[in-house]
C-alpha cells in the first residue's frame, strides 16, 4: 500500500487526489493534508478522510482554527507551517507527495521531497518554469521521481511509456533522439470566441468562468490569459528537453485529446480521455500500475477540431515562447511578474489587458543571468516580484 500526503488538499487537484485515494482503498492511503487558508474545507476533509496530520500554513488561520476546534480533531493532529509541511513530506512510511500548492511558494516543500527521495506527484508548473534547470539536477543526484499530473504532461507521458520508449525525465538526449514534436492542448478559455476590442471590458468574474476545467482563481486567469499554456510549453521543454522549435499549443475547444506525439517515421499518437483531473491523478498514484475505474459517461467521439492560438488575442503565450527560447533566468521573472500581475488583477487594480502589459514590461527591463543554486534563484524571484508591485504602483495606481 502506498501512503500519500497532500500539499494543497483543499485546490481542486487536492480535492480531485483525495476522491481518487478514498476509492482506492487496498492501494493507498492518506497520511498528512495542507492548506493556506481554507480551513472550512479542510475540517471537512479531516472529518472525512481522518488524516494522521493536518497541516495549516497561514499563521492567523491556524490560530483561529485551532482556537475554535484545538490541535487535535478525532485521530488528526492539527500543525503549523513550514514545519508542518516537512513533517509530512519526510515520514518514512509516506511513498508519494501530491505537490499542488499554486505558484513559486511550493518550491520548498518539492525540494524538501526530493531531499528524502520521494515520488513527487506534481500539479504545479510555476516551480519547474521557474527552477526546471535546479530541479531536475536536484532530482538527477537523488533517488527521487516526477511525475506530472497536470492532464497535459501525464499524457505526454502516458504516450511515450505505452510507445515503447522509457521513463527517463531526468535524460538529457534520450527523448530527442526518440521523438519528433510534442502538441499540448488548450480549450480555448472563455474569451476565445472574443472580439480583441472587448477584452478591455473583461472583468475578474469573467476571467474566472472556464468553459471546460474547474480551477482556482489564479490558475484560471491564467487560463483565460493563455499565459498557463505558455507555461504548459516551458514545462514540456524542462521534463523531456526538446527544442521549443518542436513544442507547440494548438485550440482544441472539445478538452478530449489532451497531448499528441509525433515520432520520426510520421507516425502521431494521441491520448484522449474525458476532461475529468481524476484520471490523470490515479495514473500518477498508481503508476506503473493502471487500476482506477473511471465512472464517467461513455466518450463522445465526434467533433474533434483543431486550430492555432490567435497571438493578437494572448500576447502571454507569446511571451511564454519568446521566454522559452531565451532561457537563463527569463522563465522566473516571466513567472514571478504574471503572479504579481494576477494577484493584482483579482483585486481589481489593474485590467486583463494590463497583464500581459506588465509581464513584458518586467522582461524588458530585467537582466537575464544563469543561476546555479537555489538561494540565488530564490532572490532574484524576490527581486522581480518587488520590481513588478513597484512598477505597477508607478504606472496604474
Amino acid at each position: 500500500m502506498k501512503m500519500i500526503s497532500i500539499l494543497g488538499s483543499t485546490g481542486s487537484i487536492g480535492i480531485n487526489s483525495l476522491n481518487v485515494i478514498s476509492r482506492l482503498p487496498e492501494e493507498l492511503s492518506l497520511f498528512g493534508i495542507s492548506c493556506y487558508k481554507n480551513t472550512a474545507l479542510l475540517h471537512k476533509q479531516i472529518k472525512q478522510f481522518n488524516p494522521k496530520y493536518a497541516v495549516i500554513t497561514d499563521s492567523k488561520s491556524y490560530s483561529d482554527f485551532t482556537k475554535e476546534h484545538s490541535n487535535k480533531i478525532n485521530d488528526t493532529q492539527i500543525i503549523y507551517g513550514t514545519d508542518g509541511l516537512n513533517l509530512i513530506i519526510s515520514e518514512p512510511r509516506v511513498s508519494s507527495i501530491i505537490a499542488a500548492i499554486v505558484g513559486f511558494e511550493c518550491i520548498g516543500p518539492v525540494v524538501e521531497a526530493i531531499k528524502y527521495n520521494k515520488t513527487i506527484l506534481i500539479a504545479n508548473k510555476e516551480i519547474l518554469v521557474s527552477a526546471g534547470d535546479i530541479i531536475i539536477s536536484l532530482l538527477s543526484k537523488s533517488k527521487a521521481k516526477l511525475i506530472p499530473i497536470d492532464s497535459e504532461h501525464n499524457a505526454l507521458l502516458q504516450i511515450i511509456l505505452s510507445s515503447g520508449l522509457e521513463y527517463k525525465i531526468n535524460d538529457q538526449n534520450y527523448y530527442q533522439r526518440n521523438i519528433k514534436k510534442l502538441t499540448i492542448t488548450a480549450s480555448g478559455g472563455p474569451f476565445i470566441n472574443l472580439d480583441l476590442k472587448d477584452f478591455k471590458r473583461i472583468t475578474v468574474s469573467d476571467a474566472i468562468k472556464h468553459p471546460t476545467w474547474k480551477m482556482g482563481k489564479k490558475i484560471s486567469v491564467d487560463s483565460a490569459t493563455m499565459m498557463n499554456k505558455g507555461l504548459e510549453i516551458i514545462e514540456a521543454k524542462i521534463l523531456f528537453n526538446l527544442n521549443i522549435s518542436n513544442i507547440t499549443a494548438l485550440i482544441h475547444r472539445e478538452s478530449k485529446i489532451h497531448a499528441l506525439v509525433e515520432f520520426f517515421d510520421g507516425t502521431i499518437i494521441s491520448h484522449m480521455s474525458n476532461p475529468n483531473m481524476m484520471i490523470p491523478i490515479s495514473y500518477a498514484l498508481t503508476f506503473p500500475k493502471r487500476i482506477f475505474v473511471n465512472n464517467d459517461n461513455e466518450f463522445d467521439y465526434t467533433n474533434f477540431s483543431f486550430e492555432e492560438i490567435p497571438l493578437n488575442k494572448f500576447p502571454c503565450y507569446k511571451l511564454a515562447r519568446y521566454v522559452a527560447e531565451t532561457s537563463k533566468n527569463s522563465p522566473l521573472i516571466l513567472n514571478a511578474a504574471n503572479e504579481i500581475s494576477v494577484e493584482y488583477f483579482l483585486e481589481d487594480k489593474i485590467s486583463f489587458m494590463d497583464i500581459s502589459a506588465i509581464v513584458e514590461h518586467v522582461l524588458e527591463t530585467s537582466e537575464f543571468v544563469d543561476h546555479n543554486d537555489l538561494e540565488s534563484l530564490i532572490d532574484n524571484d524576490r527581486e522581480i516580484r518587488i520590481s513588478a508591485i513597484n512598477y505597477i504602483k508607478r504606472k496604474y495606481l
